[in-house]
């Protein structure tokens, strides 16, 4: 690899340091010029922070983990960033020294380095520790071993998860680093198991690790990705930060999302010869769906023992913060719809107007879940189930990404909710692949939008009563976990309405074109709920 590749990517500066590399986070001097000069300008080129847009008041280097390799150390940095405006975050951006001499320097990833640096009379580079092969092989074994590495205050505490195959132990040495747009860095090892290290941090255990550890050790549900292992910081009277998880990496087709569109072109191009068709081959992978999202709650529901699982009741303090986190979803969606109305096109102010006029029937339904007796069932859930979020093998479906939703705080994500929040999610998805297919494709742009809605609307309303019938079939004793047919479809409006009002900050905020398919998920519920009244 050429020096001048490297400093067009690497901060042009340098750096000495004035303390030998094992005592680097006692390097004031140094760490106070990397705060001023360094780790801001190089967490902007990557792709994982989510800064990017907002001015900075503040980049502090809040703390240093060790993390010995085979030799000497890495450091895991906890970046502390306040903004001019919005909630301040954490990230992680773990650094190895590697110098000039380094045998492995040449196969170091560009994107690497982050500026020149002079270490115990070396000179060398200080470089994001994920593209080094010391570092990457350490985290491996120290899964594989249940390490923990203690630090001035608490320690890293890995976990061995029962994915992890016994004659997988030297797996660690065969790391490849995967070119993925997403917020995590990721290692995929052996071609085998999939490593995610978060960049951005929070002060509680991810849901992810605790819903792939659950329903791999427990739960048994065989269709995700097996957890092999994470990686946690502790302290005392402090409540955890999960650093990474591994799981096996799943081999796809594509996800859900990617199939029903191709499902759907087949269905788009009869339409538009004026045959209504859907082939047979469609009901079978939605009901297949169905039975999977089912056998998935089925497993949340085996929690007993595990309190962080055990299923729940409604309760006065539930519903209140259902009702209370309903009525602030309306009031900045109805604000933030109203301050876009003159960017709406004729069709979309139709729905946007018929929205706004029922604020008042939206917030009496919303309302009413504060003044039911409900016998449902409360189960830790996915949170932001829909397409996007299952991957199709070919044959059978894998479920991923058990993050819950992006919008909420961890500990939101955890609450405990009715499984028909999930189905709610995945009823709204197939809304949005039947209606951006017909309302968007060149074929479509001479039909009667009328008559495009009313084809959607069938095709929506088979496939979700295709869907519906194998969950519930599934799900079995629907008294145990929904009470009763009435509380469920109750719920189960809810939820959709729910999803459908949070849709609308999606769009407005980045595709103010597809407002129609989240509004027509409102009018579609509002029809519904007359039947409530």
């Amino acid at each position: 690899m050429k020096m001048g590749q490297i400093d067009v990517l690497a901060n042009t500066q340098s750096l000495t340091l004035t303390k030998p590399w094992k005592d680097f986070a006692k390097d004031k001097k140094a760490l106070s010029f990397l705060e001023k000069q360094v780790f801001y300008p190089y967490m902007r080129n990557c792709r994982w922070f989510a800064g990017k847009a907002r001015m900075i008041k503040f980049l502090k280097v809040q703390q240093l983990l060790d993390m010995p390799i085979e030799v000497g150390k890495s450091y895991l940095v906890i970046v502390h960033i306040g903004y001019t405006f919005g909630d301040e975050e954490k990230y992680a951006l773990p650094v190895s020294f590697v110098p000039d001499d380094y045998e492995l320097l040449e196969q170091v990833n560009p994107k690497a380095f982050i500026i020149k640096m002079t270490s115990d009379g070396k000179p060398g580079w200080l470089i994001d520790a994920i593209y080094d092969f010391r570092f990457q092989t350490e985290l491996y074994k120290n899964i594989w071993d249940n390490g923990v590495v203690k630090q001035e205050v608490g320690q890293i505490t890995y976990h061995r998860g029962k994915g992890l195959e016994p004659q997988d132990e030297d797996m660690g040495y065969l790391c490849v680093i995967p070119d993925l747009e997403q917020s995590n860095s990721s290692f995929v090892f052996g071609n085998k198991y999939f490593f995610k290290l978060y960049r951005k941090l929070f002060r509680e255990i991810n849901p992810e690790v605790e819903m792939l550890q659950f329903l791999t050790e427990t739960g048994g549900f065989k269709n995700i990705p097996a957890f092999c292992g994470s990686l946690i910081f502790e302290r005392p009277g402090i409540p955890p930060v999960t650093l990474g998880l591994m799981m096996q990496k799943v081999a796809s087709k594509s996800d859900s999302w990617v199939a029903t569109g191709d499902d759907l072109n087949d269905f788009l191009f009869m339409f538009v010869d004026k045959l209504f068709s859907i082939r047979e081959g469609v009901f079978e992978k939605v009901e297949l769906l169905g039975k999977r999202t089912a056998e998935m709650h089925l497993a949340l529901l085996s929690g007993d023992k595990n309190q962080d699982f055990k299923p729940e009741k409604f309760n006065k303090d539930y519903v209140n913060w259902v009702e209370e986190h309903l009525s602030s979803l309306l009031d900045k969606r109805l604000n933030l719809l109203k301050e876009n109305y003159a960017r709406l096109d004729k069709n979309a102010k139709v729905l946007a107007d018929d929205f706004i006029e029922n604020e008042a029937n939206i917030r009496l339904f919303f309302g009413k879940i504060v003044s039911k007796e409900f016998q449902s069932s409360r189960i830790r859930i996915h949170g932001d189930y829909h397409l996007g979020q299952v991957l199709f093998t070919g044959t059978d479906y894998l479920i991923i990404d058990f993050e819950g939703e992006p919008e909420s705080s961890i500990a939101d994500r955890k609450i405990k909710h009715s499984p028909l929040k999930d189905v709610a999610g995945m009823i709204r998805s197939f809304h949005y692949a039947v209606c951006s297919k017909l309302y968007f494709s060149a074929e479509t742009r001479s039909i009667d939008p009328l008559r495009l809605q009313k084809a959607a609307d069938r095709w929506y309303k088979i496939i979700t009563d295709a869907y519906l019938d194998a969950y519930l079939n599934t799900m079995g004793d629907m008294a145990s976990v929904f009470g009763n047919r009435t509380e469920m479809n109750f719920l189960l409006q809810l939820h959709l309405l729910e999803k459908a009002v949070y849709e609308l900050g999606y769009e407005l905020n980045g595709r103010p074109d597809w407002i129609r398919i989240p509004l027509k998920g409102i009018q579609h519920v509002l029809f519904e709920i007359e039947k409530f009244n």
